[in-house]
């Protein structure tokens, strides 16, 4: 019998197994130790399994700890990591300087001591370099640390490295990483840990984009937002003292698998929901970026169109999500289990991410028990281990909430499309209407020909409830929509809606996205002059957290307006060399520049040129080779 070496960025590589000589033997082995590892190896040895941790940095914790990030930005409740940040809040009382949120360097200790007790055999600075297998299935792994190079078997192994590492060495078909127009992932963080009034205070500001699955770029990024001014102020006081930057960069998104169960963002707006939850994901759609109108047309629908940034949703993660397709005995612990890229901005938090890793032991430890593959744990024995410590709690299950805390609005409250023609007819007249957009949208023909009925009805002076329905009507496809849509880009109407707390979009660069979606030809003329002329844009938006200047505004119309000329063209070829001939120019100058400020920073800018250059570079090859194409064609 043989088994197949599989090493970093090698595909195949083989090795008699009466020649393996494996200095130990576990039944579970986690990779990576940080948010959802930390949580995995400890619950897979207090369910009395021989675990063995390799973590590459020298710490514990991940985000939580040596990224800084400090708090809970939503996430569900419950879970082993409650009592981990209980202890860790306890023990700071007794002599530690006090922290906003959980102390991020008690916390380290407290999990350290966590793994110590429950027998857990951790190595510090040891980074995987290969996996034995046979088959579908895994028997050991290789890494190198201090001591060289070393291998270990396993019956059991956990990917928690937060890229799927792991993962990509064995092979494991991975989802699309990035969003589908560019592979662009979410904007990375670069926390600043110090000392404000007497408290240890971790703040962070987004710094740009990386590929953190690629060394050199991922070196440029630690690197370059080391560097950045606003770490370094001209002079420090007793109000504000500077300690360091976080050792570890806040990075949103990565790889992910694809999994035995895909969980994607069109399923969660689409009510396919598993009935078999691990735990319940909870979160806005919180996308960082700001160049939304390069994201998905579902992602656009949903926080353009209908400004539902700030709704908050529960969305429960199956078995299947955390095991790679084809794979008998390998599961992922964290933000590469099998998501898309729009999902991931929900399915990332710190709270849920620590369950994803509890959740992942107590299948590893089901799986042994029974000696099947992890796929085939039966539900009805895992639900009760889920529920112990409330990794899986029912009423976390909240469906929808209008995403406002107590503290901005008095509310969080639970929301519920909307299914009364009349309700949804208020929506659409009102500053929240997102609503009763996203309610029509889903109601489909039921509702369609109500919705032109209303809008042949309307008055002069019920302007949101006409130019609402035109959105709603848009979202159906509905050419009925665009002289209303064009009326609102030729205005440049600056309306904001109340929908989100915050992240809410301006209705005339929305506008231009609708008419893009519906192919709309007559209004190319009016946006190739919006691409022009800058200078005619003044900031009108009152989200001073998405739009803080006037750069940043004229970057919304014209990225916008980018995006809808290239869905336009898709439909209507004969355009294309007149588009090319314009844009091409403009954004191949030298001196073309497109500023937008990084969250939560007002003056923290990235220029999104090289962003735009590559998008137009690749449009104008892709149509390029269909001419080709179609010329080859017999």
């Amino acid at each position: 019998m043989n088994f197949h070496y599989r090493e970093q960025g090698s595909v195949a590589v083989k090795s008699n197994e009466d020649r393996i000589e494996f200095s130990d033997d576990y039944d579970v082995i986690v990779v990576g130790l940080g948010t959802a590892g930390a949580i995995s190896a400890i619950t897979a040895a207090n369910k009395g399994l021989r675990v063995l941790g390799l973590e590459r940095l020298n710490s514990m914790g991940g985000a939580g700890t040596n990224g800084a990030i400090v708090g809970y930005y939503y996430g569900s409740q419950g879970g082993l990591f409650e009592s981990i940040d209980e202890e860790a809040r306890e023990l700071e009382g007794i002599g530690y300087t006090k922290s906003r949120g959980v102390n991020a360097e008690v916390k380290k200790y407290v999990l350290e001591r966590r793994a110590i007790d429950a027998g857990v055999s951790v190595l510090y600075e040891c980074v995987l370099i290969g996996v034995y297998m046979e088959g579908t299935s895994v028997h050991g792994v290789r890494w190198i640390g201090p001591n060289g190079a070393r291998q270990a078997s396993c019956r059991i192994l956990i990917d928690a490295t937060g890229d799927a590492d792991v993962c990509a060495i064995l092979g494991a078909e991975m989802y699309a990483s990035g969003r589908q127009l560019d592979g662009k992932m979410q904007p990375f963080s670069q926390p600043v840990i110090a000392i404000r009034n007497q408290l240890v205070s971790p703040f962070y500001c987004d710094h740009g984009y990386v590929d953190q699955t690629s060394q050199e770029d991922l070196t440029r990024a630690i690197i370059q937002s080391a560097c950045i001014f606003k770490h370094l102020p001209d002079q420090f006081n007793e109000s504000m003292k500077f300690l360091k930057l976080a050792p570890q960069l806040g990075i949103r998104e990565g790889r992910f698998i694809l999994g035995e169960e895909q969980v994607t963002f069109a399923d969660v707006v689409a009510d396919r929901q598993s009935a078999e939850p691990l735990f319940y994901a909870y979160s806005n759609v919180d996308n960082h970026a700001k160049d939304i109108a390069f994201e998905s047309e579902l992602q656009q629908d949903w926080a353009v169109a209908a400004s539902l940034w700030g709704l908050t949703v529960s969305v429960p993660i199956p078995l299947g999500a955390l095991v790679p397709k084809g794979f008998d005995n390998v599961l992922v612990a964290g933000r590469s289990l099998a998501i898309d890229h729009d999902l991931a901005a929900c399915v990332r938090m710190k709270r849920d991410m620590q369950k994803c890793g509890e959740a992942a032991a107590l299948i590893a430890y089901l799986a042994l028990d029974h000696r099947i593959p992890v796929r085939h744990v039966p539900y009805d024995q895992l639900r009760p281990l889920l529920l112990e410590n409330g990794c899986l709690r029912p009423s976390n299950h909240v469906g929808m909430k209008d995403g406002m805390s107590v503290g901005e609005d008095n509310t969080n409250q639970k929301v519920s499309w909307l299914t009364s023609f009349e309700l949804i007819k208020e929506g659409l007249g009102g500053d929240k209407s997102g609503v009763a957009i996203w309610s029509a949208r889903r109601l489909g023909s039921a509702i369609h020909g109500t919705l032109k009925e209303w809008l042949s009805q309307t008055t002069a002076d019920q302007q949101n409830l006409r130019k609402n329905l035109a959105f709603a009507l848009a979202l159906h496809g509905d050419e009925a929509a665009i002289p209303i849509l064009r009326e609102c880009v030729r205005e440049r109407d600056p309306y904001v809606p109340k929908t989100s707390r915050k992240y809410n979009q301006v209705r005339g660069y929305a506008a231009i996205y609708l008419l893009g979606k519906l192919g709309d030809v007559e209004i190319v003329p009016e946006l190739l002059r919006i691409m022009q002329q800058r200078e005619q844009f003044i900031n009108q938006s009152t989200d001073v957290e998405f739009i803080n200047h006037n750069d940043e505004y004229f970057f919304q119309y014209f990225s916008f307006s980018l995006m809808a000329l290239i869905r336009i063209a898709d439909r209507h070829p004969g355009i294309r060399v007149q588009l090319l001939e314009t844009v091409v120019p403009l954004v191949e100058d030298p001196d073309f520049s497109i500023l937008v400020t990084m969250k939560p920073s007002k003056d923290m800018n990235y220029d999104m040129a090289d962003t735009i250059r590559n998008i137009v570079s690749k449009t104008a090859a892709s149509w390029e080779s269909k001419v080709g194409n179609a010329r080859s064609a017999p």
